[in-house]
């Protein structure tokens, strides 16, 4: 069993140094685990590439601009291909990123949007597999086997802050940035007031080091087991959602008094207890909530439906190709950046 670590921020920096106490204390706790980690900001990826060989297409072949390449610009300096084969092959992930304004860094964010979502959607995966015999839009689909494994998540959140304010978003990115592999996420924390590099490591500033051990332990005992096999031994706010096991609500306003899950759209009831406090009550089996398989191949029905709506009001329109090269031709002058005139002396 394999745990690959990704690791947003400065080098040497505290989501580092947590990754590395969290992976090595998931060695000690099964001597058979193999580890290994990437440091997001390193990654190289060309600007605009188009999706890499073997990426699916989740519209089913509505969209008619979807293409493969190996490499989209053709930049020999692209790793997407690499970390996406690290991911693929790892049994387990845990991802360490810094708080910058209330969410994960966006190098990370950045790395995965070039090289997951639609493109290792597992619900896609599924129905791919179960759509080649019959219909034509699946038959020369190919799928990696690799997506169907059974995969485990921990994440780690570190911010300088200790204002609960600055971390809301945290840890629900986190998980929209995973729920396309249909990972189990199975411990989360949030580390704040810890914003010098280092500081994890300061005598007297708490015991980040040991949760972090704490996680890599928790992910690794968990290691092999099928989604719905695996157990959540993280934290759990009250009233938290069952699904992401965090506590962001929103507020429908309805006089039924519904209420969603911001991080994976779970649905449920505010109702008042006999204390008199007011307490969320999640549906059980939610199909909505981006985190169960049935949500997932919800969203993906729902998207290659629309995608096909879609494409029948393009096909219909016989002045889209003359709406189109008007805004081409509108010209309003870009800010010179220095890659661009380098570009143009080149």
């Amino acid at each position: 069993m394999h745990i690959l670590g990704i690791a947003n921020g400065s080098l040497d920096g505290n989501s580092e140094i947590l990754l590395k106490a969290a992976l090595t204390a998931a060695v000690k706790f099964n001597t058979s685990i193999t580890t290994s980690w990437i440091h997001a900001p390193s990654v190289r990826v060309p600007n605009n590439p188009k999706p890499l060989s073997g990426s699916q297409d989740v519209s089913a072949g509505t969209n008619a601009a979807f293409q493969s390449a190996e490499s989209g610009t053709g930049d020999s300096l692209d790793d997407r291909a690499a970390v996406l084969n690290a991911i693929l092959n790892a049994d387990a992930l845990i991802l360490s990123s810094p708080i910058y304004s209330h969410q994960p860094a966006g190098t990370l964010k950045t790395l995965v949007d070039r090289i997951l979502g639609p493109f290792t959607d597992v619900a896609l995966a599924k129905k791919t597999i179960e759509m080649r015999a019959g219909d034509p839009r699946f038959v020369d689909k190919n799928v990696d086997s690799r997506l169907l494994k059974p995969r485990v998540v921990g994440f780690m959140a570190v911010g300088g802050s200790t204002n609960t304010d600055q971390i809301t978003m945290a840890l629900p990115t986190m998980h929209n940035l995973v729920y396309s592999l249909h990972a189990k996420v199975v411990d989360q924390v949030v580390f704040q007031g810890y914003g010098a590099p280092g500081s994890v490591l300061a005598t007297g500033k708490g015991d980040a080091v040991e949760r972090a051990e704490t996680l890599g332990e928790n992910v690794a005992s968990q290691l092999g087991r099928q989604f719905d096999e695996a157990k959540y031994l993280g934290p759990e706010p009250t009233g938290a959602c069952p699904y992401c096991h965090l506590s962001k609500i929103d507020m429908f306003c309805t006089g039924d008094n519904k209420i969603g899950c911001v991080t994976c759209g779970a649905e449920g009831k505010l109702v008042v207890g006999e204390d008199n406090v007011i307490r969320p009550v999640w549906e059980a089996n939610c199909s909505i909530s981006c985190i169960t398989m049935a949500g997932k191949e919800k969203h993906v029905d729902d998207v290659m439906r629309t995608g096909q709506q879609e494409k029948q009001v393009l096909h219909s329109d016989p002045e889209l190709a003359t709406k189109r090269e008007y805004w081409r031709a509108v010209q309003i002058p870009n800010v010179p950046l220095p890659s661009n005139q380098r570009a143009q002396r080149l």
